[in-house]
């Protein structure tokens, strides 16, 4: 069921939070820790400090599956506030940040639907107060993120070119909780999808998210598909002796569980089943 407020008189309809996976959370308790301080979180994640000092709206920079979603996710969890997630892709309008012209959800079935407006998960999160994140936004084209800049500073409105609508905070109190984050993959800005300075600047400080230590992948798998200890102990042996530090996480959850369907369908040994079926998940070595 939509949602539906009144902005300068005119009917606008809210996005809906995500929902964030009610999954265990491993390790990253540095990058954490600096989210936290950035955003002015207490030292338990739980609450947001009232501090004279304005929240910053930190950059989460490293290569895809390395958890930077499950850090934001985390962070949401603890605070258990809604959160609001934009995806940039190449095909990001200015519009896509503000307000979109589209179908009325609640038109009755058969009848031509009338158009409504609806809000953009930024442009929610910062009339409601909640948190924000704007996943891969060197994606997206410079022009599309020039409604953004409006949003990172002291004046935190957003402008609706097509409605001529700026879209702020409801009330001091949202104002206060309103929460602003990004990541991107560095690869791409190598190959020239950069952020614009007047974004860059605004989007700090920047927190690199590498490779986690074994130890907390080998924690991740086994918390999230708990394999036998025997699977356990035959991905060990394929790491180090392929020295595969390079692989994410997401590819080691996959790889694990591919290898179990694996003995389940076809069978096998545990220990060259890795050996089998790495290549088909986290690829060869060049």
């Amino acid at each position: 069921m939509a949602r539906y407020v009144e902005i300068d008189d005119v009917r606008v309809a809210l996005a809906e939070p995500v929902e964030v996976p009610p999954r265990a959370f491993v390790g990253r308790d540095k990058e954490l820790q600096l989210c936290r301080v950035a955003w002015g979180i207490s030292s338990d994640g739980t609450e947001l400090v009232d501090s004279s000092a304005p929240p910053l709206n930190f950059r989460l920079e490293g290569a895809p599956g390395l958890g930077k979603n499950e850090i934001v996710y985390e962070i949401a969890r603890r605070l258990d506030m809604p959160l609001y997630i934009v995806q940039g892709h190449e095909e990001f309008t200015p519009e896509d940040l503000a307000l979109l012209l589209t179908p009325d959800p609640e038109a009755v079935y058969g009848e031509v639907p009338p158009l409504t407006l609806r809000a953009s998960p930024l442009a929610t999160a910062l009339y409601e107060g909640g948190l924000c994140f704007f996943d891969e936004i060197n994606r997206v084209p410079d022009r599309a993120l020039s409604p953004l800049a409006s949003v990172l500073d002291g004046r935190q409105y957003i402008y609706s070119a097509m409605t001529g609508m700026n879209i702020g905070p409801r009330d001091s109190a949202a104002r206060k909780r309103f929460r602003f984050c990004c990541a991107l993959n560095p690869s791409l800005s190598n190959e020239g999808h950069v952020l614009p300075e007047y974004i860059e600047q605004r989007t700090l400080p920047v927190i690199e998210i590498d490779h986690p230590p074994f130890e907390d992948v080998h924690e991740i798998i086994r918390t999230s598909l708990s394999p036998s200890p025997d699977f356990l102990v035959a991905f060990t042996d394929w790491y180090y002796e392929q020295e595969r530090q390079d692989i994410s996480v997401r590819q080691a959850v996959a790889l694990m569980n591919y290898a179990m369907n694996y003995e389940q369908h076809v069978g096998g040994q545990k220990t060259k089943i890795f050996d089998q079926v790495a290549s088909f998940v986290v690829g060869r070595r060049s």
